[in-house]
């Protein structure tokens, strides 16, 4: 029997939009750690990580993929609209503490650096690498 991930509904960012079958396709295949509730016409999904909406893969025209951006509330993180792209981040509120030789903190700023990201974002993006892969997500 496969296990199922859950993250807490109070740790994940609440996205709500009306009840729109355009919408709520974009979200429809998301891994099960993303949960859904329908009420009152509208839908919630509760992510426990960023998403990207990308207009041209879901064919959304211009001033279409706007009115869904503008029909997407964020409780807990922040839409960001960038280029063709929705982007729904989650608010960074944890730290975490790692300890490292100074040799490999050197290694990965240079690579941040050499990818045009900030070293917090290149390590981010290495642990959701890994974490998602282990996950299976």
């Amino acid at each position: 029997m496969e296990e199922v991930i859950e993250v807490p509904k109070e740790k994940c960012m609440k996205v709500t939009f009306p009840n729109d079958p355009k919408i709520r396709r974009i979200f429809e295949r998301l891994p099960p750690p993303f949960k859904f509730e329908e009420s009152g016409g509208k839908v919630t999904v509760y992510c426990p990580l960023g998403y990207e909406i990308g207009r041209e893969f879901f064919g959304f025209g211009v001033r279409e993929f706007y009115k869904v951006f503008k029909a997407l509330e964020v409780e807990n993180g922040r839409k960001i609209w960038r280029h063709d792209m929705i982007v729904l981040e989650p608010k960074k509120t944890e730290k975490m503490l790692i300890r490292m030789a100074p040799g490999e903190l050197h290694l990965l700023r240079l690579a941040a650096e050499r990818a045009g990201e900030t070293l917090s974002d290149y390590v981010r993006a290495a642990f959701f690498t890994r974490m998602a892969r282990d996950l299976g997500l």
